[in-house]
């Protein structure tokens, strides 16, 4: 078997094999296993990252897990401190300095071990301090989207080998809207497969609690199934997901347009993390941009830029093809430019994740009942009364923005463990309703507290010093005063949709 032919296969996490090793093997993907155990005292990887007392391992091996140990622990220094991006950055140096060395799969057994421990731990301390996070809205997570908007493509290289074997995949696949293959694809799936395979492995295997419901969703709406890798590229199907542009949840919706299409967004509650609801105002969004522009590919770009914008250049340019728009000296963003080859390759790994070395085994889908709560209860006594789990509440209800049901909601459905027995969901009717006030609703004003800077004030409703400034007609920093009231300025209102147009005869599905 050829070395190179079998690394591109399955492209596993370190891409070269050593020499020393008899066969190439690919490495197990057991990150699905990977189940986050904070200890009770909330500090992060517990035990520390060992390595084997193996009197065989070569010397230069021993020194490569040493320093990715090195950056590991740098990086959980970092996080518990609250350095959160400069964590991410010694985690991924952890990561990299595997993925880039000599050493291969079939190597050493402890090499193995050493390598799908640090991504376990990885994976249990960025999700221990999102738990730990003592912030106004419990759970927010940054999005993907963030990390891929600053990826340069361009400077990614194209392998040949890669090359064939997704020709010969596509060959044999059927996709429900066009895949094209071109440089910027090809760069992407090097991305998604090398140093970007941390997060699309992460994605991938957490999309599996949710896949039943988006596939059913998307085929009542009418949306092919294959969009749904949007998601991945979005948020890794995060629900509490929160990119620097305000948007939340899976599919990433701004105030503006999750309300738009029917999100209750407000002190109590934010639908935008609601798994089902928010795709089904995504499926709907979708269905409007495709009658608008009647080609996936500027669909999936008026996802992340804006239909407004990709609308004025269309307009502006009399094209209507994503590709040839970006050639264009004036056309899209970067991020947006990145956005649509990341999900063409996404499409491609999620549909035959096997041939790419990527996992099989997803997470198991959620399932649920659902029951009305028409009151103000806490989830610690609804818990109690339903004997589960408090997390498990927390888990099935990520819209909650509190430990309680919401007030004034007398149609909300409180999701539980599916299969409870009748007389335990009586019990539910009788737990008391909260005397505890309910968060209410942001009136736009914040009252300065002592020691409060424009920055800081600027970071919690996730705005800007500048923008601050102007909307307070504050001239310096300096002259805030505590105790005086400032006005915050609102998000940015969605752009306002251009009129539907009818779909292309050649856009395919």
């Amino acid at each position: 078997m050829q070395r190179l032919g079998l690394a591109l296969a399955v492209v596993a996490l370190f891409c070269a094999f050593a020499p020393q090793a008899g066969t190439a093997q690919s490495w197990p993907m057991v990150l699905a296993a990977a189940t986050p155990s904070l200890g009770e005292d909330g500090t992060y990887g517990k035990p520390l990252l060992d390595i084997d007392e193996d009197p065989t391992l070569p010397p230069d091996m021993r020194h490569l897990m040493e320093r990715s140990r090195a950056h590991y622990l740098e990086g959980l220094d970092l996080m518990r401190t609250g350095e959160v991006g400069r964590a991410r950055t010694s985690f991924d140096s952890a990561v990299d300095l595997l993925l880039e060395s000599h050493w291969g799969a079939g190597a050493s057994p402890s090499l193995n071990r050493f390598f799908m421990e640090l991504i376990r731990r990885i994976r249990e301390d960025e999700a221990g301090h999102h738990r730990t996070l003592e912030t106004e809205e419990s759970g927010v997570e940054g999005a993907v989207v963030d990390e891929l908007e600053s990826l340069d493509l361009f400077t990614l290289e194209v392998d040949p080998s890669l090359m064939d074997l997704v020709e010969a995949d596509l060959l044999s696949t059927k996709y429900d809207i066009p895949v094209v293959l071109n440089e910027k694809v090809f760069k992407s799936l090097n991305y998604w497969l090398g140093r970007g395979k941390r997060y699309f492995t992460d994605g991938l295997v957490r999309s599996g609690r949710y896949l039943e419901m988006i596939q059913a969703i998307f085929r009542e709406e009418n949306i092919p199934q294959d969009v749904l890798y949007l998601a991945q590229v979005e948020s890794l199907f995060k629900t509490n997901a929160y990119s620097r542009a305000r948007a939340r949840g899976i599919w990433q919706f701004t105030v503006g347009t999750g309300t738009r299409y029917g999100l209750k967004v407000n002190g109590q509650i934010d639908e935008r993390s609601d798994p089902e609801k928010s795709t089904r105002a995504a499926a709907r969004y979708l269905k409007d941009l495709y009658a608008m522009f009647g080609d996936w590919n500027l669909v999936l770009a008026a996802y992340n830029w804006g239909e407004g914008r990709v609308q004025k250049l269309v307009d502006r340019s009399g094209l209507n093809d994503f590709w040839s728009l970006t050639e264009l000296k004036r056309n899209f963003p970067k991020e947006t430019q990145n956005h649509v080859p990341l999900i063409m390759a996404s499409i491609i790994l999620g549909r035959n994740p096997q041939k790419y070395g990527l996992p099989e085994q997803l997470d198991p889908p959620l399932r649920y009942d659902r029951v009305v709560v028409p009151k103000r209860i806490s989830l610690s006594a609804a818990a109690k009364a339903l004997d589960v789990p408090v997390d498990s509440l927390k888990e099935l209800n990520p819209a909650l923005k509190s430990a309680y049901t919401p007030s004034g909601y007398p149609d909300f459905e409180l999701r539980i463990p599916l299969g409870l027995a009748p007389e335990v969901l009586e019990r539910l009717a009788l737990v008391p309703e909260s005397k505890a006030p309910a968060v209410p609703a942001f009136n736009g004003k914040h009252k300065v507290l002592p020691g409060e800077t424009l920055g800081g004030i600027a970071a919690k409703y996730r705005t800007t010093v500048s923008a601050l400034q102007l909307a307070n007609n504050i001239q310096s920093p300096k002259s805030l005063r505590a105790g005086t009231w400032i006005q915050v300025p609102p998000p940015s209102a969605p752009a306002k949709a251009a009129p539907a147009r009818p779909a292309k005869a050649s856009a395919g599905k």
